[in-house]
């Protein structure tokens, strides 16, 4: 198991957000294959981030492939987070911030950052 301080799984799920990478991490003592998608804040400042579950465990079980395993996950529970060879997944339709957070920080829709013009 990774040993990760808060920081270093924000930097994780971040990445794999921009990137479109599935994580494999334990949140709840269950370890989870995740496809992270957004990260935002409650209305009392806590890190969500909204997944979508495709593999591993879960204590409310995990639906068909379609679209049923959205889960808004705090960050603070997150544990021994690192990047998977498995292929991110989302579903189909526009992703809207979920009813858990009153502030997104990051999408997997939002534009990728423009590289900076070389001397213009």
């Amino acid at each position: 198991m990774l040993e990760q301080s808060l920081g270093e799984i924000d930097v994780v799920i971040r990445a794999a957000i921009v990137e479109r990478i599935a994580v494999r991490a334990v949140y709840g003592g269950r370890e989870r294959l995740l496809c992270p998608h957004m990260l935002g804040r409650n209305k009392d400042g806590q890190v969500l981030v909204l997944c979508l579950q495709i593999g591993g465990d879960s204590a409310s079980g995990l639906q068909g492939t379609e679209g049923g395993n959205w889960r808004c996950l705090a960050l603070e529970k997150f544990s021994g987070v690192e990047r998977t060879a498995a292929v991110w997944q989302s579903t189909s339709g526009s992703l809207r911030p979920p009813k858990c957070m009153d502030q997104v920080e990051l999408s997997a829709t939002d534009p990728p950052e423009r590289e900076p013009q070389n001397g213009h």
